[in-house]
């Protein structure tokens, strides 16, 4: 398993759920922790149950002028990140034809536009060095069709597209030391799925613990 002690790790989401558990987790790694999320009273709550210092950013994802103001700072800051977590997400559930338009418009922006300008913005940092950890939160969504979910599913089907075609892209022009891990959890107990009835719901702790060792690991 590779050392990640000491590497810069880039969350999004970080203020809750498991993007706030992504940051204990690697916090414990002795990681350098660069902490992002829209809700600042949620990113500050998570920077101070961590303990140690953390650098965070309140940045809405979805927003290109955002993301390069805070690649700007993220770099002014703590220099080049090693590591990526695209956790940032949103889900609302509705029969297709009752989605507020402007809902659907959300969903897409954060969890299919948010995480290509985030690893846009720092993909060069990994590609300078050729070496460096990209992980995407897709979904078992990804995978088949969900009622009531069908533009979270869309945009889920979209990022797993992105990773798959990233990792591919890397390794033909030779940069194998950027490593991939796509996510496709089922349901996860997070604030997102309040509500949802399901056999299968995953616990966030299990979800975080199994993505941070594919890490370690290389996994895909």
């Amino acid at each position: 398993m590779k050392d990640i002690a000491g590497k810069t790790v880039l969350i999004t989401g970080a203020g809750m759920g498991m993007g706030r558990l992504f940051a204990l987790k690697f916090a414990r790694a002795s990681c350098s922790l660069v902490l992002v999320d829209i809700n600042q009273e949620a990113l500050a709550a998570t920077a101070a149950e961590l303990g140690t210092p953390v650098r965070t950013y309140t940045c809405d994802i979805s927003d290109r002028e955002q993301v390069g103001r805070l690649a700007r700072r993220v770099h002014a800051d703590a220099g080049l990140v090693d590591i990526i977590v695209n956790n940032a997400g949103v889900l609302y559930g509705y029969p297709f034809v009752q989605s507020p338009e402007a809902l659907i418009a959300r969903t897409i922006d954060v969890n299919v536009k948010g995480s290509l300008l985030i690893t846009r913005a720092f993909l060069p940092d990994l590609m300078s060095r050729r070496r460096g950890h990209i992980v995407t939160m897709a979904s078992a969504s990804s995978l088949t069709g969900v009622p009531d979910l069908t533009a979270y599913a869309t945009s889920k089907h979209a990022i797993a597209g992105f990773s798959e075609s990233l990792r591919l892209e890397m390794k033909k022009y030779g940069f194998d030391g950027i490593k991939t891990t796509l996510v496709f959890p089922h349901f996860v107990d997070t604030g997102m799925v309040t509500g949802v009835r399901s056999p299968v719901v995953l616990r966030p702790r299990d979800v975080v613990d199994r993505v941070f060792n594919a890490v370690l690991k290389d996994e895909l």
